[in-house]
């Protein structure tokens, strides 16, 4: 059973890192900034959660098993006890009872569910009574799949259903939402990050490497979908009949395809809007050219790394070795400068695509201010005394100077 567990949550883990990128947009798009406590713990709980499914549905029945098992509902809820005090009567210590596998049974029932009790309560603020609901109400579902042979996709039904495993399983998510409590709660809650998700945040070099992440990501789907479906395209309307220069030549031609097709998305988010990457676009970032001539400047910063790039990996001769030069120069200079190498020779600055975050000169402080203080707040500078017409409105930028508006 231990040695089930351990399976589990390492199947957990590495469900948990294919999830990581998406889960990681999600976040920026969401919440409009990068939260490390909310990503741990959604991290912790999607481990948690493949391994409990793991847990619960693998390994799968065999003939030999679904042979000899028939599955059951075991709806005694006394079941724990009486097989502990049949062992005491049989001569068994204590110790040795507290040992037994009827005992570690139950202790492992408990701990199965106190994650999901301490999680759900960091995660989304939940009280102790809510926490324990949706520990019965898991523990239901759990039990239902083993019951029902995973919803009647399984050969056989292969588990027994315990209504002592529903008891203890729900006695460990009110222990975990208790043993919450005890846990500092670092991580901010949504509705504070929502609120101030329209604002400009400070542009930190590890948001931008986020960006880069994401652009890396995105150019490698965009080479993957048009190369495969080119591909299958090919496959499917023209007949092999043993010959395979065709499929030959048509799998270089595809390749010459998905390669254009990866120079095209870096050239066309440059000549669009901002012209930030599809990866700054995700973080809220963008360009912005301190030379005349922005549009041709914001092609340079496209073409003078990722288009370069793209160009010495593609179609210079040998050009791998002079990629991965420029691809370590560009790294290097990323960590030296925050600006990043694309972006100092186009001449631009990098900023928050969003708005800065108005405050009112009233005395009522910052317009949607978020509880959780500055950490969620750019950098503002304040002025003092009110407008011809009311109240004037100071908005504050990350670099540079901040404007002023009248409140109408």
């Amino acid at each position: 059973m231990i040695d089930k567990a351990f399976e589990s949550v390492v199947v957990g883990g590495l469900v948990s890192l294919v999830c990581f990128i998406p889960y990681l947009v999600y976040q920026y798009r969401r919440y409009g900034r990068f939260s490390a406590a909310r990503l741990i713990w959604s991290f912790l709980f999607l481990v948690y959660v493949t391994a409990v499914v793991s847990y619960t549905i693998f390994p799968l029945p065999t003939p030999e098993v679904c042979a000899e098992s028939t599955g059951g509902f075991v709806i005694d809820p006394w079941l724990y006890f009486r097989d502990i005090w049949a062992d005491h009567l049989a001569g068994q210590s204590w110790w040795a009872i507290a040992r037994s596998w009827t005992v570690l049974q139950m202790v492992l029932n408990v701990v199965l569910l106190m994650p999901l009790g301490v999680i759900v309560r960091h995660l989304w603020k939940a009280g102790v009574i809510r926490t324990t609901l949706i520990g019965l109400a898991v523990s239901l579902l759990i039990e239902a799949t083993q019951l029902t042979g995973n919803w009647f996709t399984a050969p056989c039904r292969y588990r027994v259903a315990d209504v002592n495993d529903l008891m203890t399983n729900t006695l460990g998510a009110f222990l975990g939402g208790l043993l919450a409590l005890a846990i500092p709660r670092f991580t901010p809650s949504a509705d504070d990050l929502v609120a101030t998700r329209g604002f400009a945040k400070p542009v930190h070099r590890g948001r931008r490497w986020v960006g880069m992440l994401f652009d890396l990501i995105a150019l490698m789907i965009v080479f993957t979908v048009v190369e495969v479906a080119l591909n299958l395209w090919y496959n499917a309307i023209v007949p092999r009949a043993g010959d395979s220069s065709g499929f030959a030549a048509f799998t270089s031609f595809s390749l010459m395809v998905a390669q254009v097709a990866c120079l095209v998305l870096v050239l066309v988010f440059s000549l669009v809007g901002s012209g930030a990457s599809v990866g700054q676009r995700l973080v809220y970032l963008k360009p912005a050219p301190r030379r005349s001539g922005r549009r041709f400047w914001l092609l340079v910063r496209a073409v003078s790394v990722q288009g370069l790039l793209l160009a010495l990996l593609f179609w210079i001769p040998h050009g791998g070795w002079f990629a991965l030069v420029w691809f370590l120069t560009a790294v290097i200079w990323g960590l030296v400068s925050p600006r990043g190498l694309s972006f100092t020779l186009a001449g631009c600055e990098i900023v928050d695509s969003r708005p800065p975050q108005p405050f009112d000169l009233s005395g009522e402080g910052p317009i949607q201010q978020s509880s959780l203080g500055s950490e969620f707040s750019p950098p503002v500078h304040h002025a003092q005394g009110n407008g011809e017409h009311g109240p004037m409105l100071v908005v504050g930028q990350l670099e540079g100077e901040g404007t002023v508006e009248e409140v109408t």
